[in-house]
């Protein structure tokens, strides 16, 4: 019985989309900054999922942020007008990857100043896919200049 459970167990993560936050690099100033994230989307299963707004607003990956002790200090999206990707990528079966510019302040938000060092994670969904698992990926850490 405890193996079928393992195998129903594996079957299940086998169809599962993950993310990964492979690279952060923050730009600006300690008040304004940007967070370049570099990061993979893996979809394990045989579909296609057509998303809208998957980076620039909820209920799409927002970029957390968060103190040393695990405090959330504020989650932020993409800024539509820097945005690297295609508005409503499309999540093939496979490996795949993009790169976003995550920030806070700038010319429509206020100044929020952080700590010298945050930790950042991927969460949310893929935005109107249909896929409604919610995603998390990796814990980074970023020195704040």
């Amino acid at each position: 019985m405890t193996l079928g459970l393992l195998v129903a167990a594996s079957a299940l993560a086998a169809d599962t989309v993950t993310v990964k936050l492979d690279d952060v690099q923050p730009y600006g100033a300690h008040t304004n900054i940007w967070f370049q994230c570099k990061f993979t989307i893996h979809n394990a299963t045989s579909t296609s999922f057509f998303t809208a707004n998957l980076f620039i607003g909820p209920p799409g990956l927002a970029l957390k942020i968060s103190d040393l002790g695990g405090k959330e200090l504020r989650r932020v999206y993409a800024n539509g007008w820097i945005y690297y990707a295609m508005n409503n990528p499309t999540i093939a079966p496979g490996d795949n990857t993009f790169k976003e510019p995550y920030g806070l302040g700038g010319r429509y938000s206020d100044p929020f100043p952080l700590p010298e060092i945050v930790r950042v994670q991927l969460e949310g969904t893929l935005s109107w896919s249909g896929y409604t698992n919610h995603l998390t990926s990796n814990v980074v850490e970023v020195h704040v200049p």
